[in-house]
């Protein structure tokens, strides 16, 4: 039984010492090369600050050093919190005041701006360029074996789509009980080698890592600055023979939008998976015209509280551009509740009829940090289970089962809508426009002093012609008034669309 996510990192130094474990544009790093920065940052950490299970902010570039960084600081008995340079100052000291760590890791070329966003006095200062050499890797087993199951690994805040910041506990068990599960369905093996899209304060990025680590894989840390000229991403897949993509749909979305794809190909890519959002089917469609030796395409589907994804749905069949892909069926050691309005569960053999899909199981997070009142408001007791106390989580997404008894996804509660005696789901208005060839882009909202459903899109349909379109494939209720045409989208730090920013800008 593995108590600790280390494991990984035991096991393969042993079985696959010298294969490059991570690499990015300047460096790379083996198996056995990691373990012992790691182990020598463990040892450096303990030297400087007393105590286990201590939150640790690392503040560091995107690269391999993170890695080395969370590695060190799980060796330590410690747990990590990620954040970015890239972030405004006052959004790193949001996430410093609610942390409260009692360690900041930073680098030579981080300190001084660390310095100038301000931290507590008695807060540690760790500098990665610092860590002295211990010699002491044959005692990095009995450092694992000091840890539980339970113990934290990370603390990643979200703000999800409330906008107000969430600390979400994630331990060992959690991390451990999705990564098994992830390597065995997609059979990540020491022959893959995988391309890092997502920051590591988005979830995605654990599956990257501690896939890595579980299957002696490869992952190559693409440059962010590249996903702002995609082609670079592209050919640095291709130049470093990456063959699998877990990337949020944004990302996917932008390349098929400048038709990359014709002049750049990616003959090697065998898997592509996308999450964090809805994929629209019309640039899905682009990506299987594109990739010859394509094999799988899933859709995964999870919130940060259950430990990346609850629910996955390998495509095995064609779609239409207007579609949706499903949701699918849930992960393994996933339990999964659809509750109407009355807190009656929704099964299966009741389509098309919506509901809040719940999470409980191995992977379901501890709760917030520090944080009780909002904990108890969304984790809470499984209605089902009678004769002893379970927790599960309300994720406030709404879902139905269609007639292949797969879970599709409809919407947020927040985003549900009534408008004209109606109840509407914004993401069918989005789902049905993303079916005009013209759109490249759609977001629904509704302004509720006029009483109007906005829709903002980008591409070279009309107004006119877009509200002709909708008119002729949805209810006339749920036809947008206003349409708001856009040179581009604002994303959040995650690659979502920022709804809050298109709704404050243009309503």
């Amino acid at each position: 039984m593995k108590n600790s996510v280390l494991c990984y990192l035991e096991d393969a130094a042993r079985q696959y010492p010298a294969k490059v474990a991570f690499f990015d544009l300047q460096a790379e790093i083996t198996f056995s090369d990691l373990r012992k920065r790691a182990i020598d940052t463990a040892f450096w950490i303990r030297q400087n600050l007393n105590g286990r299970r201590n939150p640790i902010l690392t503040f560091l570039p995107k690269s391999i050093e993170n890695i080395v960084a969370f590695m060190g600081i799980l060796y330590s008995g410690n747990f990590y919190t990620p954040t970015d340079i890239r972030f405004p100052a006052e959004k790193v000291k949001s996430v410093i005041d609610a942390l409260q760590p009692a360690a900041v890791m930073v680098n030579n070329e981080t300190m001084d701006k660390l310095q100038k966003i301000g931290v507590d006095e008695a807060t540690v200062i760790i500098n990665l360029d610092e860590v002295q050499v211990s010699d002491r890797y044959d005692e990095g087993s009995a450092l694992v074996e000091e840890i539980l199951d339970v113990d934290p690994v990370y603390v990643f805040f979200t703000s999800g789509s409330t906008g107000t910041p969430k600390g979400v506990i994630i331990n060992n068990h959690n991390v451990i009980d999705y990564t098994d599960w992830a390597v065995k369905t997609f059979r990540i093996c020491d022959r893959t080698v995988m391309g890092n899209q997502s920051p590591f304060y988005f979830d995605i990025s654990t599956q990257d890592i501690y896939a890595t680590l579980k299957a002696g894989a490869t992952l190559g840390i693409i440059p962010p600055m590249y996903f702002a000229f995609p082609a670079k991403a592209l050919e640095f897949i291709n130049e470093r023979n990456i063959n699998f993509l877990y990337w949020v749909p944004s990302a996917y979305v932008n390349i098929a939008n400048y038709d990359l794809l014709e002049s750049i190909p990616l003959p090697n890519v065998e898997l592509m998976m996308f999450g964090g959002e809805v994929m629209p089917v019309k640039q899905l469609n682009y990506w299987k015209k594109y990739l010859p030796n394509l094999k799988t395409i899933a859709n995964v589907y999870g919130p940060t509280e259950a430990t990346v994804n609850c629910t996955y749905y390998i495509v095995d069949r064609e779609f239409e551009d207007s579609q949706t892909l499903p949701l699918g069926k849930a992960c393994e050691n996933t339990g999964l509740l659809v509750l109407d309005d009355d807190g009656s569960v929704i099964t299966g053999e009741r389509e098309n009829v919506l509901g809040e899909l719940c999470v409980y199981g191995s992977s379901l997070s501890a709760g917030y940090w520090g944080d009780e009142e909002k904990t108890a408001e969304k984790f809470v007791d499984n209605p089902t289970c009678r004769y002893f106390r379970e927790k599960m989580y309300l994720t406030g997404d709404l879902v139905y089962y269609n007639s292949r008894k797969e879970l599709v996804f409809a919407g947020r509660k927040d985003f549900q809508i009534k408008h004209m005696g109606y109840r509407i789901e914004l993401g069918e208005i989005e789902s049905a426009a993303m079916g005009n060839s013209a759109v490249t882009g759609v977001c629904a909202s509704y302004d509720s002093q006029k009483k109007e459903i906005v829709l903002f899109y980008t591409g070279q349909a009309g107004e006119n012609e877009l509200r002709e379109y909708l008119s002729g494939i949805i209810p006339k209720y749920m036809v947008p008034t206003r349409y708001i045409p856009l040179k581009k989208f604002p994303y959040n730090d995650n690659g979502k669309i920022d709804r809050k920013e298109l709704v404050s800008c243009h309503l």
